[in-house]
């Protein structure tokens, strides 16, 4: 049960795209640039506060979320802490994943190279998106270290209903 939570609460600042498109962002596709959530602007926004398909981080602990799962003035501002310390890193390898990814990508298309140096530059794209989620998993865990059982298991099950998926209507899963 600890470990699923765990990554529950991974996959709730997580997935929603590919790569790092994903990591600790949750999908907005356009509207304000600040949600009631308690949610930080966006990087690329422009003058009408839209951005372009960008995510951004849910914070929990902020806004109506943290009310409704009762999370302290003291827990949001040492989560807080945690994230403002972990996001440029997070922010700095998204950016390095994005190169290693476009440099890929690129020699996937050019079709020249051998098979050998597109091993290695999968080999590196690979080291740099395991570096991310790392830091980002432990950054989630001294998060979740902060909440109690109680919290954890409101935000597991906000998250589940935030992320179920619809029923298929031939009724197969």
């Amino acid at each position: 049960m600890a470990t699923q939570t765990a990554w529950v609460l991974f996959a709730t600042l997580a997935f929603g795209a590919p790569a790092f498109a994903a990591p600790l962002c949750e999908h907005d596709g356009g509207g304000s640039a600040q949600t009631d959530r308690g949610d930080a602007p966006r990087r690329d926004q422009g003058a009408d506060g839209r951005g372009s398909q960008e995510h951004r981080p849910f914070k929990f602990w902020q806004g109506d979320t943290k009310a409704e799962m009762g999370i302290t003035n003291s827990q949001s501002a040492e989560i807080e802490q945690i994230f403002q310390s972990t996001f440029p890193k997070l922010e700095k390898l998204k950016d390095k994943l994005d190169k290693v990814e476009a440099t890929l990508s690129q020699t996937i298309r050019d079709n020249t190279a051998d098979v050998a140096t597109v091993a290695l530059q999968v080999d590196r794209q690979e080291s740099v998106r395991a570096e991310l989620y790392k830091a980002r998993t432990l950054m989630l865990y001294q998060m979740r270290l902060i909440l109690t059982a109680d919290q954890r298991a409101k935000l597991q099950a906000r998250w589940e209903a935030d992320h179920r998926k619809p029923s298929d209507p031939s009724g197969r899963r």
